[in-house]
């Protein structure tokens, strides 16, 4: 039987999968060494804002390289400057 998704072989979504979960492990772990109070909340609070944002912006990176961006420049390029077309 045969898939119809192709194979991962650049081990891109294990990383990510493993980053998204361990980092927030971390996060409790080392605020744990905070005493009570509001420093412990924030540091919880914009870590976890941190990791959505670098895990977005990775997501986006990665997308717009599967999709080929590199072409979609090198068109855009092309229209916007008639002298370059072949």
């Amino acid at each position: 039987m045969k898939t119809v998704s192709p194979p991962h072989n650049d081990r891109f979504f294990m990383v990510f999968a493993a980053t998204a979960m361990v980092t927030p492990i971390l996060l409790v772990a080392i605020s744990g060494m905070y005493p009570e109070g509001l420093a412990r909340g924030e540091l919880i609070v914009n870590g976890h804002g941190i990791l959505l944002f670098v895990l977005a912006a990775v997501a986006g990176l990665r997308i717009s390289y599967a999709l080929g961006l590199k072409n979609a420049l090198k068109r855009s390029n092309a229209i916007s400057h008639p002298s370059l077309l072949p």
